[in-house]
């Protein structure tokens, strides 16, 4: 008996990686009219997208020098666009995601904002931070003595996030390894080899993260470089049950919070997820000297609260991000095609829907029209590392 040959149908965009890159593009293209279909390695947001802290912010932890940058003012306008998202009046609608926290926090010593007092109270923030009333306050700030802020951002169940931006498409993700062993260049695009199924595909969409180098090495695409930015984040199990979603600026030494905390649910309680500088100073730190500084910097910046007998973990995460200038963060999402190949980076949770705007503007109009018809697995959510 002669094998039988695996069936060809043609789609307009294969996307590679399935965090929140992946799938955002995923659901902006089937809006858009694509026939595209999402390739997962492992499971969907269990790179970075489900360690994220999941802030929709609006730069404002950029601007701790006291003027607006160039990152601070590039995502101005992104609360805003993801509150679109929410309401169902955006490209890509959003309704049902879980929030963890409708409102983000700013909070130091009374005496320790300096000129950032008068910079918070500016003409240029009207409307991207208020400073609240103690009677204002949420509950997790009874006991502290200083000044709160809200921001105008949120905090986002990444889980739920990509459960909804996938919510319907499952028969269009699938688990697949992008190698060389199923993807491969042909004229006017690219191949893909599912276990039953060859697809012809006419734009390659890279939203790999991590994987992202690996791929452009394997595709020989010279024109796009890599960076890294590596993290030490702190996962922290305390005693009392008290949420928080806030910055702290107590004594802030860079143009970066002290602490950035998140609150996050697990099945045996609550945990505390820590970054900003603790978590960037921390990659040079021994994981017993990050543990010991996060409990001082817990101690001093939250000192109103038990932390006695709290446990601590930690997860190291390395990010991602078009090659900047002098290692430079960059300031926003990157997109970049070569031939029928294109590159995104959202950089930030936050930078997502700038991500979308800016594949549709250099993909080629969709014209593929076959159904997909296959048995390959699909590929599942993953979970959160805590």
């Amino acid at each position: 008996m002669h094998a039988t040959t695996p069936p060809t149908v043609a789609v307009d965009a294969a996307i590679i990686g399935g965090g929140i890159a992946g799938a955002w593009a995923l659901k902006l293209l089937l809006a858009k009219g694509y026939n595209a279909i999402l390739l997962e390695a492992d499971r969907l947001g269990s790179a970075q997208t489900l360690a994220s802290q999941g802030m929709i912010h609006g730069g404002l932890k950029y601007a701790l020098a006291g003027n607006v940058t160039g990152a601070s003012e590039a995502i101005a306008q992104m609360p805003q666009r993801w509150r679109a998202c929410l309401a169902n009046q955006d490209d890509v609608p959003l309704a049902g995601t879980r929030l963890l926290s409708e409102h983000y926090y700013m909070f130091a010593e009374r005496t320790a904002l300096g000129r950032l007092t008068t910079f918070f109270a500016s003409k240029t923030l009207r409307g991207r931070i208020d400073k609240l009333a103690r009677e204002q306050w949420p509950e997790s700030f009874a006991g502290f003595n200083g000044v709160v802020y809200t921001l105008n951002d949120f905090v986002l169940d990444t889980a739920d996030l990509i459960t909804q931006l996938t919510l319907g498409h499952e028969q269009r993700i699938f688990k697949l390894q992008a190698d060389a062993a199923t993807l491969s260049q042909i004229n006017g695009g690219y191949q893909v080899k599912l276990l039953d199924t060859t697809v012809h595909v006419r734009q390659l969409i890279s939203c790999a993260g991590n994987g992202s180098e690996a791929l452009l090495r394997q595709l020989q695409i010279h024109d796009i470089e890599v960076q890294q930015r590596p993290l030490k984040q702190v996962i922290v199990k305390p005693q009392h049950a008290v949420p928080m979603f806030a910055h702290c600026l107590t004594g802030i030494t860079s143009n970066e919070p002290r602490l950035t905390i998140t609150s996050h649910s697990t099945r045996d309680g609550m945990i505390w997820y820590l970054g900003g500088q603790l978590a960037t100073k921390g990659v040079a730190r021994s994981d017993t000297e990050q543990i010991q500084a996060a409990k001082t910097e817990l101690q001093t910046c939250v000192p109103w609260l038990d932390w006695q007998r709290a446990e601590y973990s930690l997860l190291s995460i390395s990010r991602a991000e078009p090659k900047q200038a002098s290692a430079l963060k960059p300031d926003q999402a990157f997109v970049k095609r070569v031939g029928n190949f294109v590159q995104c980076f959202p950089t930030k949770l936050t930078l997502a829907p700038d991500m979308g705007d800016r594949l549709l503007a250099v993909l080629d109009p969709p014209s593929a029209c076959d159904v997909l018809h296959t048995q390959h697995p699909i590929a599942t959510l993953g979970s959160a590392p805590w």
